[in-house]
């Protein structure tokens, strides 16, 4: 019998290494050998008790794999009809393509999949307690039912370090792109090419959110961090101006550099990719009048800010939230990333590995802050 190392998360805050034998492929299935595993803010919310999961997961829904095995019938599921074999490098939904059908949000808002209130999610809300266990990415292999979570063939262009990204970016560029509407253009509204876009923050989202701006042709984009990485990494993928938030110390200011780099107007676009509760306000006055303003940083709650009203109404502006994003996002994405190759270093946002016995030092440095975008390898 195969045994596949993976880490569980039994309990808040705690970690576990185990073995789990490899299951049978089933027709439908395929078994991923792990390239590479993102850890997210959001694997640190449920590690810390900030989101009710079903004990025991296997976090890990930010994945780039190679097909190990694969059933019969899963070798023509790939999402846009490419033939799927052993040795192909794919990145799979993490989230059920297959909505319950039966909630409001699915038999009224079909168009708005990411409000299932049923919507299962690898590495989430997908327990590891039953065979085939191997349902989230901090393994060294993990079973996906591609009849059930859409997988995506990656281009021969875009290599794991960069593929890994895939899930992030879907968030960023989905946040992105709720900018694009309702609006026109060609009168100032929505953005559009030559636009100017400030991002507050310049984790992982924010930087993602940065080089899809820079692929979008926005004219100007600003970002807004403290860390001297981050804001490195941020001006390297597309960045014209960073404001230091130890240089530009209160609200005050950072709303005054943002409106002086934009003769006086504030941003086109604004995206909020902190998730503290301080960066909406603040982001919403440095936006412009007629401009749009998403909240896409506050995936959990971490409590409420005042915001004044009138500040909405005399803008006449757009407040937009943004909540994960369609299984098609990730054509998008990949499609950006191909693209990318040779002119954003998008290779370089992963800035550490670790092994799958490594998972709880990984935990640890993430909430430390340290590095950009890390990484577990199978």
């Amino acid at each position: 019998m195969i045994m596949v190392k993976a880490a569980i998360l039994e309990g808040v805050e705690k970690l576990k290494i185990v073995d789990y034998p490899e299951p049978e492929v089933e027709p439908n299935a395929l078994i991923l050998k792990t390239e590479l595993c993102g850890v997210c803010g959001t694997d640190m919310h449920f590690y810390a008790g900030n989101m009710a999961i079903p004990f025991p997961v296997i976090p890990g829904h930010e994945f780039v794999g190679i097909i190990d095995e694969i059933g019969e019938k899963a070798t023509s599921m790939e999402v846009k009809g490419k033939p799927l074999a052993e040795g192909d490098r794919v990145v799979v939904v993490p989230g059920t393509n297959r909505f319950c059908g039966e909630c409001y949000f699915c038999r009224f808002m079909p168009h708005k999949p990411t409000l299932c209130t049923n919507r299962r999610v690898l590495g989430v809300n997908v327990t590891s307690a039953e065979p085939p266990h191997l349902l989230g990415g901090w393994a060294e292999k993990i079973y996906v039912d591609a009849e059930h979570f859409w997988v995506y063939k990656v281009p021969d262009e875009v290599p794991p370090e960069v593929a890994v990204l895939t899930e992030p970016m879907a968030v960023s560029s989905r946040a992105f792109e709720r900018a694009y509407a309702p609006g026109l253009p060609t009168f100032g509204e929505g953005f559009g090419v030559g636009g100017t876009v400030a991002v507050q923050g310049a984790g992982a989202i924010g930087l993602l959110t940065v080089a899809t701006a820079k692929m979008a042709g926005a004219g100007k984009i600003m970002v807004i961090d403290m860390v001297d990485e981050r804001l490195k990494m941020a001006e390297r993928l597309g960045a014209d101006d960073v404001i230091d938030m130890r240089v530009y110390t209160t609200s005050a200011e950072r709303v005054e550099e943002v409106n002086r780099l934009t003769n006086g107007l504030g941003a086109d676009v604004v995206v909020e990719c902190v998730g503290v509760p301080a960066a909406v306000p603040e982001g919403i006055d440095m936006t412009r009048r007629g401009g749009k303003f998403v909240e896409v940083g506050h995936y959990t709650d971490p409590g409420t800010v005042p915001v004044n009203p009138h500040t909405i109404c005399f803008k006449d502006m757009d407040v937009l939230g943004s909540w994960t994003y369609p299984p098609t996002q990730f054509g998008t994405v990949l499609e950006l990333m191909r693209q990318s190759m040779g002119r954003l270093p998008l290779d370089e946002v992963v800035t550490k590995v670790y092994g799958v016995d490594e998972a709880q030092t990984a935990m640890d440095d993430l909430k430390a802050r340290k590095g950009i975008k890390l990484a577990i390898s199978g």
